[in-house]
């Protein structure tokens, strides 16, 4: 596979992943563009988490093709995968409670790509983590970790920045806080893909969506083609 001008930035092509003899994801197809913001949503178990362990290289096997920069990346290991310019904010944050948001943020220096993010840029972005630099990580707020985690990623210089559940147990205002950074990823022509259960929050921040249920494809499309009623549809299996 060789990047054309008008090739996707990553292209999961007929992707299925299993766990043992359960298929969690059935040929799916999902693209995304250097800075493109598409969402996945779909209800719990609907395979949204899974397809980005599969892109990231942590799920058990997958077929089809994951085409990342014109390049097939299935079978690749994840620290390959993350040098190659994918980063993945995890549900969860996992960050290390006890080193300091200096030290957490280090580690996404030091396994990424370089490029023009540095440590700089990242202060500039979240003024509160450059007050809280020396913390550690662990008695931060909710929303503090989470714009860690978000900077930690950022600081790996990635290509594709992978968001799973970002806003997860956090208050309405912190959660704004958060996507009200993501035009700012999108201007460095960072393409992002957001795994989302407020359909409303992702899909306001969307170029592209795809909605995923029982593991298939059952609605894709732009925001503003579609109406509510037809996403919640979908959504449900109704």
């Amino acid at each position: 596979m060789s990047m054309s001008a008008s090739s996707p930035l990553l292209a999961v092509e007929g992707v299925s992943v299993f766990y043992g003899k359960f298929r969690a994801i059935d040929h799916v197809d999902v693209t995304v563009g250097g800075g493109e913001v598409v969402s996945i949503i779909g209800a719990n178990g609907a395979g949204k988490s899974t397809l980005l362990k599969a892109i990231i290289g942590q799920a058990d096997r997958v077929e089809g093709t994951i085409g990342f920069a014109g390049e097939d990346i299935i079978g690749r290991s994840t620290e390959a995968i993350v040098a190659s310019g994918i980063m993945l904010v995890p549900e969860g944050r996992r960050l290390f409670p006890s080193l300091t948001v200096e030290e957490n943020l280090r580690l996404g220096w030091d396994v990424g790509r370089k490029g023009e993010i540095g440590f700089a840029d990242v202060w500039h972005q979240f003024p509160v983590l450059l007050q809280r630099r020396r913390q550690k990580a662990g008695s931060l707020s909710g929303g503090e970790q989470q714009m860690v985690a978000l900077a930690r990623a950022l600081l790996a210089n990635p290509r594709l920045l992978l968001c799973d559940e970002i806003s997860l147990g956090l208050a309405p205002r912190v959660v704004n806080e958060l996507y009200a950074l993501i035009p700012d990823i999108k201007r460095r022509g960072i393409g992002i893909l957001i795994v989302e259960q407020d359909i409303e929050r992702s899909l306001a921040v969307a170029d592209r969506f795809y909605c995923l249920l029982e593991g298939k494809v059952s609605l894709a499309g732009r925001p503003h083609e579609v109406t509510r009623d037809l996403v919640i549809k979908h959504y449900f299996g109704l």
